[in-house]
């Protein structure tokens, strides 16, 4: 278990991705919206909620997973996502211009 709660290394006791975001039922929460996703990592879940968003701000503190899901991004060709690195207790992005915040399974 000594990985568990690494960027990039599952933990024994999330479900998985789509799972994840089924269970708490957060479709209405994202479709066309503008969605905050704190510590979004390498973008696990960001490519997850892109599709139903309006737009996706991203953020991780981790420098090199979002350098990874900036290049993803690009790949995928997704225009509705932006990566950031920073905090979640300082995201710097503005008051109110958010519908929606997640943060998941990042403490």
């Amino acid at each position: 278990m000594a990985n568990v709660g690494r960027t990039g290394c599952a933990s024994a006791l999330r479900p998985g991705d789509d799972v994840e975001l089924r269970r708490v039922a957060v479709e209405p929460y994202l479709r066309g919206r503008d969605v905050l996703e704190l510590g979004a990592g390498d973008g696990r879940l960001t490519w997850l909620i892109a599709p139903l968003a309006r737009s996706v701000v991203a953020i991780d503190p981790d420098r090199a997973a979002i350098a990874k899901a900036r290049r993803a991004a690009g790949e995928r060709g997704a225009t509705n996502v932006t990566f950031r690195v920073g905090p979640a207790q300082a995201p710097r992005v503005g008051a109110g211009r958010f519908d929606t915040a997640l943060f998941s399974w990042s403490l």
